[in-house]
């Protein structure tokens, strides 16, 4: 990633866009052929989701990550979270007795512009090392939101045109130190504000029955200022308890949330109101893990404690008068506490020279309670589960692996889709949370084959069980429309998935990737399509092109393109990108000018058509990801630290600190 032409100048998001196996659609991450998977920095689990989640990507430099793990069959000392894996953003860190800093600014349009500034700092020096980064970002773009409703009275088409504002500083600051020689300690701060704020203009026209005759009009406008901030600490020790490889890890972690929205909206003629929010998640979690080998086998084991309460409040105030008027009904207080205990164990063999073999085994013991206040309503559910890891590699020689890899996953819900509240777009159409929603799990089978570390494939076979997505329900006889995340549908995925990269010419490094899989899902209630099965398709090919021999003049061209197919019940359409990216190298490579185009032919906007009740809904959304990028960066220091004592510890010890 740090090599990366595309995502220089970028965030989180824009590096994982790049990443070979992964696919962020709509801001959702998948892995390409499989849905749902949990993200983490730093090998810490983000206790975030949905919109939440990717603001926070949206706060990290890319230009401050050392590399994108994509693990798609994650070991039993993971968290069982994740339906298809796990994707693990590494940061950078201080390199060995040496300082170096580094300061950057970039300048995006698209609709609108967008600016940030940022810079790191990083230090190490004999025992001691410090690593250092803050952003800060100001700007906005306008998504459009087009959903089509086809009653038998007629259609009904509502377009929203929005304008996104984006406020953010974020930091990171970590220290680590080594005891002695066997013993590391360090601890590790992560933390942004952001004040997002939106700017709506919903249009619905209503047709008559022929549906192109217009009858009537509805124009919704709404502004929501939105505040909100996260702060994340870990302290971590790292011993080696002896000379034949046993070792420690702890890990105890805190993790806190708040997100303010008030939401202003006035459907002319019709309603006016204001919708509040406000949401506190906190979450504390002690972890520890041994690596234990023996002559005969290698063995890891571990637990982990996780507390997680979160507070909602929402409100809802009637000001069709111009005097706020509290409306209780569609008010709630709402609580959510979800505490964990996992223990696990796998162990590792190497057969021979050419096999070796991985089982593991996670339980998982969860209690959650959800509790509206203003409904004096309280759900409470636990559940134990076993999740068992497997995999087997045969490696007949240095240019190819065979492996064989099987995994029980989990995927919670998101806390917000577990509050009762319902925030409206207009007087016929709202969004609410389920706090019945349950967990999902599925059982996932890959055969992987690798040639030279240039040639990939891969056939998969995935099956979830009681998935759960936003659903919307519509009614023919009052045309409202109420979206509700519902647990509604098991699905099956088989596919085979080629990735190749070729790299025989200096100047010139290609990767092509190909993903082919048939779905089907089924579902568990009466309103929707009852079957649905098809075929999806996806490639891509990205282009490195080094311009001169000093390689200071380096270029990029990228293009994907999804077929036609199925997303779980639902219909899509096909959809494609191409990007470019030209990147400028001077002073010794510590001067960096980089230039982004994104979606140049404004092609990335897919069509999902899904059935309600018999009646179709088209959506149609764009998320103005046209745009360019031109960034500036410099880094300096890089100089070698004086060490007083020579005395450094072995390689393995070096390597971890880098």
């Amino acid at each position: 990633m740090e090599n990366s032409i595309s995502a220089t100048g970028g965030d989180a998001l824009d590096a994982l866009k790049v990443t070979l196996g992964l696919r962020v659609q709509n801001d959702k991450i998948s892995m390409i052929g499989k849905s749902g998977m949990s993200v983490m920095v730093d090998d810490k689990v983000i206790q975030l989701s949905g919109d939440d989640l990717i603001n926070y990507l949206k706060t990290i430099s890319s230009d401050n990550i050392k590399s994108v793990e994509v693990i798609t069959t994650p070991p039993a000392k993971y968290d069982a979270e994740g339906n298809s894996g796990i994707v693990n953003i590494k940061l950078k860190k201080a390199k060995l007795n040496q300082w170096s800093a580094s300061f950057k600014s970039s300048y995006i349009q698209s609709t609108y512009p967008k600016g940030s500034v940022g810079g790191q700092f990083n230090y190490q020096k004999n025992k001691f090392s410090l690593y250092s980064n803050l952003s800060y970002i100001n700007g906005s773009n306008a998504p459009v939101e087009i959903n089509n409703v086809y009653y038998d009275t007629g259609l009904w088409n509502e377009e929203s045109k929005r304008r996104d504002f984006q406020k953010s500083l974020a930091g990171r600051i970590g220290i680590n130190y080594k005891v002695t020689d066997n013993w590391n300690i360090g601890i590790q701060y992560l933390g942004n504000t952001n004040k997002p704020s939106i700017n709506e203009d919903i249009l619905t026209t209503i047709y008559n029955p022929d549906n192109t005759t217009v009858n009537s009009f509805i124009k919704t406008i709404s502004d929501s200022k939105n505040k909100n901030n996260n702060h994340s600490l870990n302290f971590n020790s790292d011993i080696e308890l002896d000379s034949l490889g046993r070792k420690m890890s702890v890990n105890f972690d805190y993790f806190g949330y708040k997100n303010n929205k008030n939401r202003n909206f006035n459907s002319i003629d019709l309603l006016s109101a204001n919708n509040t929010s406000e949401q506190n998640i906190k979450n504390y979690s002690a972890k520890i893990d041994f690596e234990h080998p023996f002559s005969w086998i290698e063995l890891s084991y571990g637990a982990k404690f996780s507390f997680i309460k979160t507070v909602s409040n929402t409100n809802y105030f009637d000001t069709t008068t111009g005097t706020p008027n509290f409306d209780a009904t569609q008010s709630n207080a709402f609580q959510y506490k979800e505490n964990t205990q996992s223990f696990y164990a796998s162990g590792t063999k190497k057969i021979s020279d050419k096999w070796e073999t991985q089982l593991g085994l996670r339980l998982e013991n969860t209690q959650t309670q959800g509790l509206s206040l203003t409904l004096n309503q309280k759900n409470k559910n636990k559940h134990t589960k076993i999740f068992p890891t497997f995999y087997i590699t045969y490696t007949p020689n240095e240019k190819n692996s065979i492996s064989l890899s099987y995994n029980k996953r989990i995927n919670r819900p998101s806390y917000n889709r577990l509050n009762p509240f319902r925030w409206y777009s207009n007087p016929y159409s709202y969004v609410e949370g389920n706090p019945f929603l349950q967990p999902s799990f599925s059982n996932n089978l890959e055969l992987n084959y690798t040639f030279d570390d240039n040639w990939t494939n891969s056939v998969y076979f995935s099956h979830t069980k009681n998935g759960f997505e936003q659903l919307t329900i519509v009614d023919n006889s009052t045309n409202i429309q109420r979206t509700i995340a519902e647990n509604f549908f098991n699905t099956s995925v088989i596919g085979i998935s080629e990735s190749y990269t070729f790299k025989k010419f200096k100047w010139l490094s290609s990767t092509l990737s190909f993903d082919w899989s048939y779905n089907w899902a089924k579902s568990l209630i009466p309103i929707t399509n009852q079957n649905l099965k098809g075929v999806n398709a996806y490639f891509s090919v990205s282009n490195d092109f080094v311009l001169n021999k000093n390689k200071t003049l380096l270029f990029n061209i990228s293009y994907w393109y999804n077929f036609k197919g199925v997303s779980d019940l639902d219909k899509s359409s096909a959809y494609s990108q191409l990007d470019t990216s030209f990147k400028y190298l001077a002073l010794y490579k510590k001067l960096q000018i980089s230039l982004n185009v994104n979606d140049i032919l404004k092609t990335n906007k897919p069509i999902y058509t899904s059935y309600s009740n018999n009646t179709q809904i088209d959506y149609k959304n764009y998320y103005d990801l046209r745009m360019f990028r031109i960034t500036i960066s410099y880094a300096f220091g890089n100089k070698n630290i004086r060490v007083e004592n020579k005395e450094l510890g072995n390689e393995e010890e070096k390597e971890r600190i880098n």
